[in-house]
């Protein structure tokens, strides 16, 4: 993110995630591409 220091940018990634997720407690590692897939345990199966 252009004008935000590397910090600025996780403190602000993790409020995101946690918007979705609020037991997210930190962000371990970081990439440039991610994929995120979830499970349908109804049918065992992984979906985009």
């Amino acid at each position: 993110m252009p004008g935000l220091d590397q910090n600025s940018t996780k403190i602000l990634n993790l409020a995101v995630l946690q918007r979705m997720d609020p037991y997210i407690k930190e962000i371990l590692i970081t990439t440039a591409h991610v994929t995120f897939y979830e499970l349908n345990v109804d049918l065992n199966q992984w979906r985009l």
